[in-house]
């Protein structure tokens, strides 16, 4: 089974595709996911930038609610409150931070709605927020999500793959073994194709 660090922003809908994915080939039993942050809207600042006032900015709050997650449920409270929070956003049309998105969001998980203004008063979770992306970047000098890190953390990173729907389940596990190849060549840096006129199908799979 491949273990992988998978970087996401909640704001990103091509990340939000390519987590579906990962996410059914962790229920397959093909992937183990660790679920990390990256913050689009840090690595949009111009070299020298204080990050901190990146804290306000795009899905930043939801980062750092999810960090509190993190911290109090580990791992797969992180998973499910990213579903919520994704599903909502990218599925229903709902936007980060309005719309009062991360409340819903965690009344659908049946967290404590107290956790989003302790998330958002806690400054120190913004640190556990900036330390995923530095890790990223430090893998694979990560610009942008998704990111995936293989070997949990430890192997060769890549921006992608980046998806227009969630494929049924054989291509899906194709999918990753293929990835994996690319990722494990360390002479191949880049294959792209122009994806203008393809938007993220979001909400559509193959299954």
């Amino acid at each position: 089974m491949e273990q992988v660090d998978f970087h996401f922003d909640p704001i990103c809908p091509w990340a939000w595709l390519t987590s579906r994915w990962a996410s059914r080939l962790e229920a397959l039993g093909e992937l183990e996911v660790r679920w990390r942050f990256f913050s689009l809207a840090v690595a949009h600042l111009k070299e020298g930038d204080d990050p901190g006032p990146a804290a306000e900015l795009w899905g930043s709050p939801a980062l750092r609610l999810l960090a509190l997650v993190r911290r109090q449920q580990g791992n797969s409270g992180v998973a499910r409150l990213y579903t919520a929070i994704g599903t909502l956003v990218h599925e229903e049309g709902m936007s980060l931070p309005e719309d009062g998105t991360l409340p819903h969001a965690l009344e659908r998980v049946g967290m404590d709605p107290a956790l989003l203004a302790k998330a958002q008063s806690d400054r120190t979770l913004w640190d556990e927020v900036l330390a995923d992306h530095r890790a990223a970047v430090a893998a694979c000098e990560a610009f942008g999500v998704p990111t995936i890190v293989l070997d949990g953390g430890r192997g060769p990173g890549a921006f992608g793959p980046v998806i227009t729907r969630v494929p049924e389940d054989r291509e899906a596990v194709a999918l990753l073994q293929d990835t994996v190849r690319m990722l494990r060549r360390d002479y191949l840096f880049e294959i792209k194709r122009d994806r203008e006129g393809h938007p993220p199908l979001v909400g559509a799979t193959g299954s």
